[in-house]
């Protein structure tokens, strides 16, 4: 791979370490289930047993030290990342962006608390202020801004200098 020209490498890199849907940090809140309790119910289980989990880095970042410099960018700055904040399992997220460190907290560009109910933070505001007082502002640097339509509730997340270009329309909210 490495003996390939850099564009095609980097084509190569997209293509495996790009997802389709966002890398959940959590388990979503019921109203992502619109009426599936089961669907709900099972998903809550895998998250509490250990079977869904956080996302790891990808594999291919483990091959090499130049591999490494050259994926890591591209998972932490295409990917979208999210997290629930209504109930519970706001304790992942936290140990997640602990465990990917500094560095690469600063290289995310689409990291969402998210409620699929548009109506989630007017209902339960006290959800939204844990959220604003837990260490990932109050520790670790991050910044909050909101994007609420039809599509639910959306507090993206940066860190470091990051800041988003005027006018740009974060994933979350099109």
């Amino acid at each position: 791979l490495l003996r390939l020209p850099l564009e095609l490498q980097l084509s190569i890199y997209e293509l495996v370490i790009i997802q389709d849907g966002p890398l959940l940090l959590n388990c979503p809140c019921n109203s992502s289930y619109r009426g599936r309790y089961k669907q709900m119910q099972q998903d809550e289980e895998a998250w509490v047993m250990g079977e869904e989990h956080p996302p790891l880095q990808p594999a291919l970042s483990r091959t090499c030290r130049l591999t490494r410099r050259v994926t890591l960018p591209i998972f932490y700055k295409e990917n979208i990342f999210r997290a629930s904040y209504c109930y519970q399992g706001g304790i992942l997220p936290i140990k997640w962006l602990h465990m990917i460190g500094k560095e690469n907290r600063e290289m995310l560009r689409h990291l969402y608390f998210y409620d699929r109910n548009q109506d989630h933070d007017q209902n339960n505001p006290r959800d939204l202020k844990a959220v604003k007082a837990c260490e990932i502002f109050t520790e670790m640097g991050g910044r909050l801004e909101t994007f609420s339509n039809q599509h639910g509730c959306a507090h993206l997340v940066t860190f470091g200098n990051y800041k988003r270009r005027e006018g740009e329309t974060p994933i979350a909210v099109q």
